[in-house]
């Protein structure tokens, strides 16, 4: 059984003490640890690995593919006896503006799958009306660390509202960010924390936005902007419980881990009305700039009045990932049956 990548917390997360785990197969010419591009997805990879590889079980990762590249990698699968399942976590690309490289390869993955699964029944909707296929439904697993999800969440004498833009990907709407920023300073006890990776302030990084100066001069009492590199695991989850509301704001998407996060940590969402978000956990969401505004105010009325989002417990959330994990390990069993068969 490979996952594609392994190494993401995603496929960790499903992958039950019954499964055989391997780790992504080495990148050539990259450093020990980079899952990106996946060898996995090269035919030569799969002639070589048919001896011990049943299923591969596509996640991530195949946005360099062209279409043919994707429909020889398929063929090479069929060819040699190897399943493929295939989670459809993202309709919509969040890392791109242009979809359009992106549906054609779902145009051949979606249809090639032995089996599909997704993490919402609207996502699952919109696959059965676009291509014809039924795609198992199940919960997007714990993301933070069992440890974590009951930690004690820190209190300030200010309303904090979190946004991490980090290296700017596709989705990220800034004009959200900065219409945020107007609000919070209206509000008086509140502060707009913007975390943003040091690397898109290079005016040559591609993803460099000439607007995000606005946002990095905007220091005072009501913002508080934060450079620096990508975090780790423990700074990420302790700046989120220091979080009483976290801004997604988002041109498009389909699913969110990072509101799964939130959702572990007892932060509250406020989201742009994308994909299946909503569906994932119960959260605000914003239709345009001016419903952002309206809804960060009434999302600040409500924590005045004492009101907090419900929080998983530790048990809940490790309950759910232990379902989540046996419904892999039997689809994968079975697929490998049949196509060992």
């Amino acid at each position: 059984m490979q996952h594609v990548p392994a190494a993401h917390p995603y496929t960790r997360s499903i992958s039950g003490p019954a499964a055989t785990f391997l780790p992504d197969p080495a990148v050539p010419g990259a450093p020990a640890g980079q899952w990106w591009p996946p060898t996995a997805l090269r035919p030569e990879w799969v002639a070589e690995a048919t001896d011990h590889v049943d299923v591969v079980h596509l996640h991530f990762g195949f946005e360099h593919l062209t279409p043919a590249q994707a429909r020889a990698w398929v063929s090479a699968l069929r060819r040699h006896r190897v399943g493929l399942a295939f989670t459809v976590h993202d309709l919509v690309n969040p890392h791109l503006r242009d979809q359009r490289g992106h549906e054609d390869l779902l145009d051949v993955l979606v249809p090639a799958a032995d089996v599909l699964t997704t993490l919402t029944s609207g996502a699952a909707a919109r696959i059965r009306q676009r291509w014809g296929r039924e795609a198992v439904v199940h919960p997007h697993p714990l993301v933070v660390a069992p440890a974590w999800v009951e930690r004690p969440r820190r209190t300030a004498s200010v309303w904090t509202v979190g946004v991490h833009l980090k290296s700017l990907r596709a989705n990220i709407d800034l004009d959200a960010v900065l219409r945020a920023i107007e609000v919070v300073r209206e509000l008086g006890d509140a502060v707009l924390r913007v975390h943003v990776h040091a690397d898109v302030l290079d005016t040559g990084h591609p993803r460099h936005d000439p607007r995000l100066a606005t946002i990095l001069a905007a220091h005072g009492g009501h913002v508080d902007v934060r450079v620096h590199d990508p975090l780790d695991d423990a700074a990420l989850w302790s700046d989120l419980l220091a979080t009483d509301l976290a801004l997604l704001p988002y041109r498009h998407g389909t699913h969110s881990g990072w509101l799964e996060m939130c959702h572990d940590l007892g932060t509250e969402v406020l989201a742009a009305d994308v994909g299946d978000l909503n569906e994932q956990h119960p959260i605000r969401s914003y239709t345009s700039l001016d419903d952002l505004a309206g809804r960060l105010v009434a999302a600040h009325e409500a924590h005045r009045a004492g009101i907090r989002p419900e929080r998983p417990s530790a048990a809940a959330r490790l309950a759910e990932r232990d379902i989540v994990a046996r419904l892999h390990t039997s689809l994968h069993r079975d697929l490998a049956r049949r196509v060992g068969g």
